[in-house]
């Protein structure tokens, strides 16, 4: 499954060529494409709502997400992050930033109104519209079946001891744009940061905007470590980690400079979890930003474009690479847009 900023599109192997890729649902700009073993189907959160297959993504189903107007803001809310707990329950989060919670498979959901609670909450921003953010990670910790883990963009990292009732206000740690949470275990987890543009601080429209960087918990959200200090390409999207190998990606600048090319982007890997990392060239430089990782036959794969804000290029392909035995990256697929996310089913 390939999560495009033009809907989700999905391909049987890799390498595939230009054309191959079948549309699997007209769903807007796609946030989230997530499984697990211990639930049923696919999930994808997207600009118009939430939906599942059970059919290895043939036919989807609408979740029926509350997405209530904007207020202000034409149109309506959009969902950025989805989770799927082992004791059945279903989450989502939405750019209001709102938490929504369903025990019967998404027939229907109840508000978990305790987010709206957050001392921070009035210092949360957004990249394109100030004072609705996207809760844009939403995880569980693993041994740890009732805590969440909320990520804001921007609007730093929020916990829940008991399945969102109730949440901790953990902004005074990382008030970054929080982009990823990648747990690896009950005290250790990862999160990928970015930050709002600086022009936005300068006209007094934006607060929230931090350091960016790859950073590091030892215990589990109390306190935060950047493991990437002194990395000039600290916009970072997404972390990944598989088989010893750190992985990451980062933009010497936040998006708007993507929109005419007015970057450069490096793409790391750390085989001591952090204590150093090793730029390795690849085919998205020198501009691409990588925003999803996955394991594919054995294979690390990834995917590039560039998710502009606030203009969409016409002119932008997405990419999807193989790394290969010996650690070079090669493109095995090109579809017509950003590719956000990859997930193989």
């Amino acid at each position: 499954m390939i999560g495009t900023d033009s809907g989700l599109y999905r391909v049987d192997d890799v390498p595939f060529d230009r054309g191959e890729a079948r549309e699997a649902l007209d769903c807007g700009v796609v946030t989230a494409v997530k499984s697990w073993d211990h639930t049923d189907g696919v999930f994808v959160a997207s600009s118009t709502g939430a939906y599942r297959s059970l059919d290895g993504g043939e036919t989807w189903d609408d979740l029926g997400v509350p997405l209530g107007d904007r207020f202000w803001h034409a149109g309506q809310s959009e969902v950025w992050s989805v989770l799927a707990t082992a004791d059945g329950a279903l989450y989502v989060g939405t750019n209001d930033p709102y938490v929504f919670r369903s025990v019967d498979g998404g027939e229907t959901w109840t508000e978990l109104k305790g987010f709206r609670d957050l001392p921070s909450r009035g210092h949360w921003e957004s990249p394109i519209d100030p004072h609705y953010a996207r809760l844009r990670a939403l995880e569980a910790v693993p041994g740890r079946p009732n805590q969440l883990i909320a990520g804001v963009e921007a609007g730093g990292i929020h916990l829940s001891g008991d399945g969102g009732q109730t949440w901790t206000d953990r902004r005074d740690t990382i008030v970054d744009d929080v982009h990823q949470i990648l747990p690896i275990s009950e005290d250790v987890w990862l999160a990928a940061t970015g930050y709002l543009d600086h022009d936005l601080e300068n006209l007094g429209l934006g607060h929230a905007v931090g350091e960016g960087g790859l950073w590091r918990t030892t215990d589990a959200g109390e306190s935060w470590t950047r493991v990437d200090t002194g990395n000039d390409f600290s916009y970072i999207r997404c972390v990944f980690v598989h088989d010893g190998t750190v992985f990451f990606c980062g933009g010497e600048e936040a998006p708007p400079a993507w929109v005419n090319d007015d970057h450069e982007v490096a793409l790391f890997e750390s085989t001591n979890f952090g204590r150093d990392f090793e730029r390795v060239s690849f085919p998205g430089e020198p501009h691409e930003i990588v925003e999803t990782w996955a394991v594919h036959d054995g294979d690390v794969i990834c995917g590039s474009g560039l998710f502009d804000v606030p203009d969409q290029r016409d002119d932008v392909e997405g990419r999807i690479m193989r790394r290969t035995d010996g650690g070079a990256y090669e493109t095995v697929g090109r579809i017509g847009a950003n590719v956000s996310r990859i997930e193989v089913v």
